[in-house]
């Protein structure tokens, strides 16, 4: 929350943080939008009374982002939905879909560079073969400032060279070429498998079955184009058989004429190039580490299946990327066999596959993965010290990362959050990368779990400088969605702010609840200080629910009803309005509404609250209010995706004081009391009265005056130019007195003089004022009237 006096919130940090510590868990989300799925586009192929897939490790993902730099971002989600019509058998399509306005939008109309591009049955589709499942789809933005959305996912692709998962990759054209509002594939050709199209798959090896990729936008050479990459994981056959390995590739374009040279290496066509498909190219990363080529894998133990990778890029300008995996079954390496948490980041060095190697950095130890040895793996010991596991000898599985900082001044880091056994039960735990060296847990080393069944599948993001975190919790096979966020960046904290979210049961679908906002931490927007066109950040989640069918919503957090208070300090033209809001967990703006009816019509100047989880109180200073009335306001609360607004009140200003009597005339003195003006031609008529007891009289002087502007000793026109050194002189032209007694009524009139009528020849009209005094009985004179006129010249028939 800024400090600014004008704003009066007083509420003490080390209050927030002890309350916020013991804070209950919030009601309710906001549904995105209420009573409707996001799986919902019969048009495109999006049948929601069909179910969106139950396979692990997730059936969706979802990202803050915008198409035009600088615009407020919003939800892009992507989710693999059933299918029961189409090439028999029905296949699983990956669809996209944005929210905006207060509706989803389905976000593609046809591919280009896939196998079905010529003839989709779903036209919605992002499948490179719709005659196949897209599975475990994931999102983010690159691009020129960060606005082009890329999409990754993996299929099944068939014929020679291939009969097996292959992962792609496309983008979102929104250049208002001919492809607008499609999505692109990128990649080199790897072959056409015996048909007609060329794949470009990013597998190292296409004939092997490669899953669960992540992408995520960053550069480590031109932050303002941030290209997208991915990372999945791919099964190998040395060392050991089926082994799955951890691979990333970085992208070569836009604007790739051709992939020669370019690892894995594609097929030629006739030309004798490599085609750049979509004008891409994906080349691998790392040091040759395993298999045949031989591969540049991450793996710490290559013995062991490395799965479910994620990736997020850190540090200044988004250059760092990073990488978090886990490795399960039995190690040929006599190391641990338990599943294990790590992470790696991308270190630039021309000798390694892609101008990158890896460095494994774990919670004591780091090791980098080069081509003859790995610290990590040298011993169970070093493997434990590499390793993020609360428990090096537990269960850790499940992990995910997201870039950020608590601390605006600092570059951002990798947080990462995972589940792990803890005496028979999955919690889940968190922890930052610190000094640049080392991962630390936050939450005091405790997971951010406190329930006695199983917490899985967690997400992490940032929204500005906060941490937020998605878990599935299950509580005697009644499985519910949890959320919450971090405090206090000097020791990380936990806070739970929702816990009742329905989910469909982990049985029926083991899958992840993703979660982001409108202000992730980007070079675009100071890291989240300062989010892309005055959004507040808001985080929102997607999650599955229902059995028959399963259905994906969407939720967004939302504060509680804001309070309008009492008003205190009201004048006839001001007052100071007080109210409260709990914000649930995340800013909001508050402000408050006025006016003298209940339409309000004017708002004051908004505020914004932290994102904690205790009372806020506010207040304001209402001006400009009409004396002696009833003013109505109300206390609103405003998020990225609604407003949200208190119960009327109302205040009444004070009366307006009457103006100071008259002082009264000097003896002998009358009241005067002067009528409008008239003109005729040169001369102003005006009617006069004196009022006032027997014997009184009124003297009064009548002046004519217009004023001049001179520059040096030339008269200039009235409309000289403002920066001109000009002088004023206020000249008389026209004067007369009348002397009147007590109830007597007259129409004086006062003519032009001569200077006054040259003036007037001169221009054709003339502005003049009329002054009105009073000299009294003692001699004192009192200004009585004033009226501006306006003199015309008479308009004469030209002789001929």
């Amino acid at each position: 929350m800024h400090k600014r006096k004008s704003r009066q919130m007083r509420v003490g940090v080390a209050a927030v943080v002890a309350a916020l510590a013991a804070a209950a868990s919030a009601a309710a989300f906001q549904a995105l939008p209420p009573g409707a799925q996001v799986n919902d586009d019969p048009v495109a192929g999006i049948n929601k009374a069909l179910d969106v897939s139950g396979e692990e490790p997730s059936n969706s993902d979802i990202v803050g982002g915008a198409l035009t730099a600088g615009k407020p971002a919003v939800p892009w989600g992507v989710f693999r939905q059933r299918e029961t019509n189409g090439a028999p058998p029905p296949h699983d399509q990956v669809f996209a879909r944005s929210f905006a306005g207060g509706a989803w939008t389905t976000r593609g109309n046809g591919t280009v560079g896939g196998r079905s591009s010529a003839s989709a049955p779903f036209s919605g589709s992002l499948n490179f073969d719709q005659g196949q499942d897209g599975e475990a789809p994931a999102i983010d933005f690159a691009g020129a400032g960060r606005t082009v959305p890329w999409a990754t996912w993996y299929e099944e692709t068939t014929g020679t060279g291939f009969a097996n998962n292959n992962v792609f990759a496309s983008r979102f054209d929104n250049t208002g070429d001919a492809n607008q509002g499609k999505w692109i594939f990128g990649g080199q050709s790897r072959g056409t498998g015996g048909g007609g199209v060329a794949v470009p798959s990013l597998n190292i090896h296409t004939d092997q079955k490669a899953e669960n990729p992540s992408v995520a936008g960053g550069s480590a050479v031109d932050s303002t184009k941030p290209g997208p990459w991915v990372a999945w994981q791919e099964t190998t056959t040395l060392p050991t058989l089926g082994a799955k390995q951890i691979f990333v590739e970085r992208p070569i374009g836009p604007g790739a004429e051709n992939c020669d040279g370019v690892t894995p290496l594609g097929i030629a066509d006739g030309t004798g190039h490599i085609p750049a498909i979509g004008g891409f190219c994906w080349q691998q990363t790392g040091f040759p580490r395993v298999g045949s080529g031989p591969d540049p894998s991450l793996n710490v133990d290559r013995s062991r299946d490395g799965v479910e990778p994620d990736i997020a890029f850190t540090g200044v300008n988004d250059s760092v990327p990073w990488v978090v995996w886990y490795e399960k079954e039995r190690s040929d390496f006599f190391l641990r066999n338990n599943e294990m948490v790590f992470a790696a980041k991308g270190v630039k060095d021309a000798a390694a596959d892609g101008g990158f190697h890896w460095t494994v950095v774990g919670s004591q130890l780091s090791g980098t993965l080069e081509t003859k040895g790995n610290v990590c793996g040298e011993s169970i010991a070093n493997e434990e010290q590499c390793s993020l596991n609360k428990n090096p000898t537990s269960g850790a599985e499940n992990v995910r990362v997201a870039g950020g900082t608590m601390n605006p001044a600092n570059p951002t880091v990798p947080w990462v959050a995972w589940d792990e056994e803890v005496g028979g039960v999955k919690q889940i735990f968190v922890a930052r990368l610190v000094g640049g060296s080392h991962f630390e847990l936050a939450n005091n080393g405790q997971p951010i779990s406190t329930g006695a069944g199983d917490s899985t599948r967690p997400d992490i993001t940032f929204s500005g400088n906060t941490p937020y975190v998605s878990w599935r919790g299950d509580s005697g096979g009644v499985v519910k969605g949890f959320n919450g966020h971090f405090v206090n960046p000097a020791n990380p904290t936990f806070v739970l702010d929702g816990s009742d979210t329905p989910l469909t049961p982990t049985a029926q679908a083991d899958v992840r609840e993703p979660v982001s906002s409108s202000c992730i931490a980007t070079p675009f927007n100071s890291d989240g200080a300062t989010c892309q066109g005055g959004a507040l950040g808001t985080p929102f989640f997607l999650f599955t629910n229902g059995t028959n069918p399963r259905s994906l919503f969407a939720n967004a957090y939302q504060p509680g009803t804001p309070v309008t208070g009492l008003a205190n300090g009201v004048t006839s033209s001001s007052a100071t309005v007080n109210g409260t809001v709990n914000p649930e967990g995340a800013s909001v703006k508050v402000s408050f509404q006025f006016g003298t009816t209940t339409a309000y019509g004017q708002s004051t100047a908004a505020q914004k609250t932290g994102a904690d989880n205790v009372v806020d109180p506010f207040t304001a200073q209402l001006g400009g209010l009409p004396a002696g009335t009833t003013i109505h306001y109300r206390a609103v609360a405003i998020t990225d995706f609604g407003t949200f607004v208190g119960a009327d009140e109302t205040l009444t200003t004070e009366s307006q004081p009457p103006p100071p009597p008259s002082p009264p005339p000097a003896p002998g003195s009358g009241r005067t009391t002067v009528g409008r003006a008239t003109l005729s031609g040169t001369t102003a008529s005006v009617r006069i009265s004196c009022t006032g007891s027997s014997g009184a009289t009124c003297e009064l002087p009548l002046r004519l005056t217009v004023t001049e502007k001179f520059k040096g000793r030339r008269l200039i026109a009235l409309t000289a130019r403002r920066h001109a050194t000009t002088h004023r002189r206020v000249l008389a032209v026209g004067s007369t007195t009348v002397t009147l007694s007590a109830g007597q009524t007259q129409t004086v009139r006062v003519t032009l003089n001569s200077a006054g009528r040259k003036l007037l020849a001169r221009r054709r009209h003339l502005n003049a004022t009329l002054r009105v005094v009073q000299v009294l009985a003692d001699r004192h004179v009192v200004a009585v009237s004033t009226q501006t006129l306006v003199f015309r010249a008479s308009h004469h028939r030209r002789r001929h």
